[in-house]
This record gives structure tokens, C-alpha cells and sequence, in this order.
């Protein structure tokens, strides 16, 4: 039983570091994303739909550093720099699907496991647009 307790202490004390250290990467990216500039600071979360308030909402959440749209990807076995995804990404607004999604969490476990794509049906948001680019893969 104090076997128990210690692991449970380490692993919540762990899970406080690596919240701590993901609000510090989140910090640094939404300064570094104002340091760009008016131009730049419109303009890119205009190409994903999004307005630079929603895109700095965003920029709060867990795990909003991370590009979770390129693993997941991957882990689904879709080319994410293939043409014809790069497309349906931005018409589709995967990216903005992805950086306002509320499972972040969920999902950044899923991928650090290496299990996302047996989960992924369960909580994505995206999932339908994966099914989408898997779909058309096969088609071409």
C-alpha cells in the first residue's frame, strides 16, 4: 500500500513538472508569434480561420505548442506533405480543428504512448477528415 502511495506521489508530481514546462513552452511561443508583427499576426491565423483572438485563446490550452496535426497524421498513416493533404488541410480547416480541440490532453497521451491511431475514433474531432485523406489515398 505505501508502494502505491509513492508511485501515485511521483507520477502527480511528474504530471505538475510536465504541466509547468508546457505552460513555459506555451508562453514562449505566443511571444514569439506577437514578435512577428501586425502582418504576420493576422495573416496566419486568417490562412487557418481563425482571428488572432481565437488564435491567442488557442495559444492557452494545453499543449498548444505542439503540433499534434502532423503526428497524428502520421500515426494514421497519411503523408502529411503530400499535395493532395496539404490541400484538404487548409480547405478543410484541420488546422484550426486541431489547435482548438478540448481532448489535447488526451490526444498528447495518446500519441506519446504510440497509440493514437487505435483511439484517435474516440475523441478526434479530425477523425472524419482522416477517414477522408485514407479514403482518397486508396482511391488514387
Amino acid at each position: 500500500m505505501a508502494n502505491n502511495l509513492v508511485n501515485a506521489t511521483l507520477e502527480a508530481c511528474r504530471s505538475v513538472i510536465a504541466g509547468l514546462k508546457d505552460r513555459r513552452r506555451s508562453k514562449t511561443a505566443r511571444r514569439e508569434f506577437w514578435a512577428l508583427g501586425p502582418e504576420e499576426c493576422t495573416g496566419l491565423p486568417n490562412d487557418i480561420g481563425m482571428s488572432t483572438g481565437e488564435f491567442d485563446d488557442a495559444m492557452h490550452m494545453p499543449h498548444a505548442s505542439q503540433d499534434f496535426l502532423t503526428l497524428a497524421m502520421l500515426s494514421v498513416g497519411i503523408d502529411p506533405d503530400s499535395f493532395h493533404t496539404l490541400e484538404f488541410v487548409r480547405d478543410g480547416f484541420m488546422s484550426r480543428t486541431c489547435i482548438t480541440c478540448p481532448h489535447r490532453r488526451r490526444c498528447h497521451s495518446h500519441l506519446e504512448a504510440f497509440d493514437f491511431e487505435s483511439h484517435y475514433r474516440d475523441f478526434c474531432p479530425n477523425r472524419d477528415n482522416f477517414s477522408k485523406l485514407l479514403a482518397k489515398r486508396y482511391d488514387a
